[in-house]
């Protein structure tokens, strides 16, 4: 009962329990990605392969990560929330373990083929989390914080790697990964009730699958939205996609200077997702993503023209990264809320084929750009600006279906 007179002080800590475990979905992504960077060069020599084929551990894991971002959200909706993110957690640190422990490179590649299968179930479910229990802009403003949170596992992964990769063999970065995995599962079993009642789901049918899918897919609002979002987060993926090469060949810095192409990438993601955190519901979505553009227009020129007349060194070659990554996360929020909130009736197959579209340019990114451009900064700078020029013909797209 309370005391006449006092005011009632709200418990706010189910609600920083979610956005902690929301967050850690989504940060498991990058870790599991970033982690094991430093070690190329050990693996290499361990299985007595070329660079090229340790590319390609990352390279399957992102192809089945890219996959099964299609089928995350569609098994969220017909069996819920919950039971999809346990299960998927549970298979991830199995996976991680298998990485750790085999002593044969294709069987390597295989476990991180299952590492992928099963880490991308987090984000996808955690969007219609959201979506399931907020509306509007308290919702936006959730995704904008969960944003500035997930934006510290760019810069500690590689620099844990960094630090295992000076004392450990390469297996360390993939225990570390089973014991965060085990970490948030626990984390997530405390944190994260069901949010779609039984009433809600969808038949788990593949007619009714196939119906969703064929929907979204028609939708051009849907596709132009989720490009923009995948082109923009393109921008900079690159960098982390050969972040091996940039740091060992283009800055020819060690494994523990990981941090100076890193720390850049989050401080531009914290700092931009604390802006559109405090600018959401005070300004509109369209003037906040035509705004983002013009920032990340500044830094992708910008970057171009600094590799093109000068060679590039710390701190000035990672500069426009941050503007870049900053102007990013004012847009992210809301272009994702005007996506998801295309399909009221499917959010977790909306979000899938998002998550899935974004990350099929970081696959192709991997598999096909970076391969072309390593070694050379002004070609890093230049898929930079093409990928912003793509997010911004999206968006003019999407406005003229509006």
């Amino acid at each position: 009962m309370a005391v006449s007179g006092l005011p009632i002080k709200k418990d706010h800590s189910p609600m920083l329990a979610l956005v902690l475990a929301l967050a850690c979905l989504a940060m498991l992504g990058p870790f599991t990605t970033d982690t094991y960077f430093p070690f190329f060069p050990d693996m290499e020599a361990h299985f007595a392969i070329s660079q090229a084929q340790a590319q390609q551990s990352l390279t399957v894991y992102l192809f089945t990560f890219t996959a099964m971002m299609l089928f995350h959200g569609a098994l969220s909706d017909s069996f819920g929330r919950r039971p999809v993110i346990l299960v998927s957690l549970s298979g991830f640190i199995i996976a991680s373990l298998l990485c750790a422990m085999t002593d044969n490179f294709s069987s390597l590649l295989v476990y991180r083929g299952m590492q992928g299968l099963f880490v991308g179930a987090g984000t996808v479910v955690g969007q219609a989390v959201i979506r399931d229990k907020f509306a509007g802009v308290q919702a936006q403003r959730l995704i904008a914080q969960i944003t500035m949170l997930f934006g510290i596992a760019p810069a500690i992964a590689p620099l844990l790697g960094g630090w295992l990769h000076q004392y450990f063999p390469w297996q360390s970065s993939f225990f570390l990964l089973s014991g965060l995995g085990i970490l948030i599962l626990l984390l997530c079993f405390v944190s994260i009730d069901e949010t779609l009642p039984p009433h809600s789901r969808q038949q788990f049918a593949l007619k009714s699958i196939l119906g969703n899918y064929i929907g979204i897919f028609r939708e051009p609002r849907f596709l132009a939205l989720s490009g923009c979002i995948a082109t923009g987060f393109g921008g900079f993926l690159v960098y982390v996609g050969g972040s091996h090469d940039f740091i060992f060949k283009v800055m020819h810095m060690s494994s523990l200077q990981f941090g100076w192409l890193f720390i850049p990438i989050v401080i531009g993601l914290i700092a931009g997702s604390a802006l559109a955190t405090r600018l959401t519901g005070r300004v509109s979505n369209h003037a906040m993503i035509n705004s983002s553009h013009l920032i990340m227009g500044v830094a992708a020129g910008f970057n171009v023209l600094y590799n093109l007349l000068t060679e590039p060194s710390m701190p000035m070659a990672v500069v426009p990264v941050l503007l870049y990554t900053f102007g990013l996360t004012l847009m992210m929020p809301a272009a994702m809320m005007l996506a998801l909130d295309l399909f009221p009736q499917s959010r977790g197959t909306a979000a899938s084929v998002q998550a899935f579209i974004q990350s099929l340019i970081f696959v192709l990114l991997s598999a096909f750009v970076v391969p072309v451009i390593l070694g050379n900064g002004t070609l890093y700078a230049s898929v930079m600006l093409v990928m912003l020029v793509g997010n911004v013909v999206l968006w003019n797209i999407y406005k003229t279906y509006r």
